[in-house]
């Protein structure tokens, strides 16, 4: 049984130092399956909004896409996100490793 996305975008980030939107969509897409479309990527999106909103994760930076005209935002996860993933055992404060997202 897979972890749920918000979980493992988490996951993703806590084990990297920052990712890109693109990247953390272009992940979690191949990780789940689904197509790189407008509606999972917009998805993802909102789901990185969630967590941006709830103190999770942090954007330390952000590049307009000329080709697209979109904004870009680079992710990370904060401490607080840490401490969060840690209560609801989604990684291991003692060695900072995710856990496995799939069984």
């Amino acid at each position: 049984m897979k972890l749920h996305m918000k979980g493992y975008i988490l996951q993703l980030l806590a084990g990297s130092d920052m990712l890109w939107d693109s990247e953390i969509a272009h992940r979690t897409c191949i990780e789940y399956g689904k197509p790189e479309d407008e509606y999972w990527t917009g998805s993802i999106r909102a789901i990185l909004a969630d967590l941006y909103s709830g103190g999770l994760v942090q954007t330390p930076e952000d590049q307009l896409d000329d080709a697209t005209n979109k904004v870009h935002f680079r992710y990370a996860i904060t401490e607080f996100g840490r401490q969060r993933m840690a209560d609801t055992g989604l990684l291991d404060l003692d060695d900072l490793q995710p856990k496995e997202t799939t069984q």
